[in-house]
């Protein structure tokens, strides 16, 4: 009755179902009611065959012998496996919530033995296609028994992937029969990827108006304020941040921003030749965790952020605050690849009409973009606040300096950052990632499970 209550599971027909229950999503499996042959099964029929043919050319009571215990087995294994198709079932049960790189996705399942015979061996073999998840196991069943587990695993990378398929295998001690119930892929899983703090220098948003080219930055006491910063020969002492100070052992100083006066872009140089480095360590990533951690940290000072990017395919997010697009931009940065063929420079060239005025452009790219200066020119010819977080690629193992870029940039007047291999993006605690959820995630269609 417990099982009933928890998986929905109860004696029908019906081989394969799902549905959802409240948040959670609940999958039943009954195992086909025809039990199928096995390669050991085929040779002893072939086997019997060959001594009912021996028993009638020249019958000996040891053909006969022979005959009957082998048919004797045969029956016996194949009433064994018929039982238990008929009376194992098996619930899995997902309890769907916002998933992002580093949490812990965690599955309850159950199967129930109604039979007189015990289940010498059953299999739950699973081909999810989450990296590192896997939730198969080996195990025996006695008569009329029940057994429950708890699986799951950390997940390590960001995406989109698949719950299942999955298929559930019992059968005769001899191995002579199995009893099979496959399901297709139960669920899409969308993996977040994990907001962190943006680096110092884009941390202080850019504002752009006019024909402004810079990002300002002020230390004039403001509406907005940006946080602490570490205290620096000219700050006035009146804006130390004592308690700041105390705790990492080093003055530092309140930091205000200007209030918004424009949109801001992300634009993400997803061009497959400029990548370099593997897996988390890749250039890809790494421009995936900045952007999330800008667009994160402006979207809760209300600040409308757009996103732009040539991956596998256009990318395109028009500014906007709130919630909402929150969700969407990080859908898209979940799913983002860096399997692009246009170059930034020519990106920019032809969105540029596309980033409405007074907007302030944050160009995200591998030192390796031999056209990045070209696309933060054009920018600048448009009028649009314009800076760049440059990608270390030579310490990712690609080409391209890092510092004569940086120093193009210095004297284009261009704020910039540059990041190598190896930089720490500080997960935010539970707690400031439970803040910046919405409260109910499916009102907006944007739950993380679809079935």
């Amino acid at each position: 009755m417990a099982y009933k209550q928890a998986y929905g599971v109860e004696r029908t027909p019906t081989t394969v179902t799902s549905h959802t229950s409240g948040a959670a999503l609940v999958a039943r499996l009954n195992l086909d009611p025809k039990p199928r042959m096995t390669k050991r099964a085929q040779l002893l029929a072939a086997i019997l065959g060959f001594l009912f043919v021996q028993m009638l050319l020249t019958p000996s009571r040891v053909w006969y012998l022979l005959l009957v215990s082998f048919a004797l087995v045969l029956a016996l294994a194949y009433g064994w496996t018929l039982a238990l198709a008929r009376n194992v079932r098996v619930g899995r049960r997902y309890n769907r919530a916002l998933v992002q790189v580093g949490d812990r996705l965690v599955e309850d399942f159950a199967i129930v033995n109604n039979s007189l015979l015990p289940v010498p061996w059953l299999e739950v073999r699973d081909r999810s296609t989450l990296p590192g998840y896997t939730v198969s196991v080996a195990m025996s069943l006695g008569p009329q028994s029940e057994e429950r587990w708890r699986a799951g695993g950390i997940c390590r990378q960001r995406g989109e992937f698949t719950l299942g398929p999955w298929q559930v295998s019992t059968g005769d001690p001899f191995g002579l029969f199995r009893a099979v119930g496959e399901q297709g892929v139960l669920a899409h899983l969308l993996v977040y990827p994990p907001v962190g703090r943006a680096p110092e220098v884009l941390a202080r948003s850019g504002r752009s108006t006019g024909s402004r080219s810079h990002m300002q930055h002020s230390m004039e006491q403001t509406v907005t304020s940006g946080g602490v910063r570490q205290y620096v020969s000219g700050d006035p002492p009146r804006y130390i941040h004592w308690p700041a100070s105390l705790h990492t052992g080093a003055l530092m100083v309140k930091d205000f921003d200007l209030e918004p006066a424009g949109d801001i872009w992300l634009v993400l140089d997803m061009a497959r030749p400029v990548q370099s480095g593997e897996l988390d360590e890749s250039t890809e990533e790494y421009m995936v965790l900045a952007a999330t951690a800008l667009a994160a940290r402006s979207l809760q000072r209300e600040q409308s952020v757009g996103l732009l990017a040539y991956g596998q395919k256009r990318f395109y997010l028009a500014p906007a605050r709130g919630e909402v697009q929150y969700w969407q931009v990080m859908r898209a940065l979940a799913t983002l690849r860096a399997e692009g063929t246009w170059p930034i420079g020519k990106v920019l060239e032809v969105e540029r009409w596309n980033l409405g005025p007074g907007s302030s452009i944050v160009i995200i790219a591998p030192s390796a973009a031999s056209d990045l200066l070209v696309g933060v020119e054009v920018m600048r010819r448009a009028g649009l606040g314009t800076s760049v977080l440059l990608l270390d690629s030579p310490s990712f193992g690609g080409a391209g300096d890092a510092g004569e870029v940086a120093q193009r940039l210095l004297e284009l007047g261009v704020p910039h950052s540059v990041i190598a291999k190896g930089y720490e993006f500080v997960a935010l605690s539970r707690r400031e990632r439970l803040r910046r959820r919405p409260r109910r995630e499916e009102r907006w269609g944007l739950g993380s499970l679809s079935v």
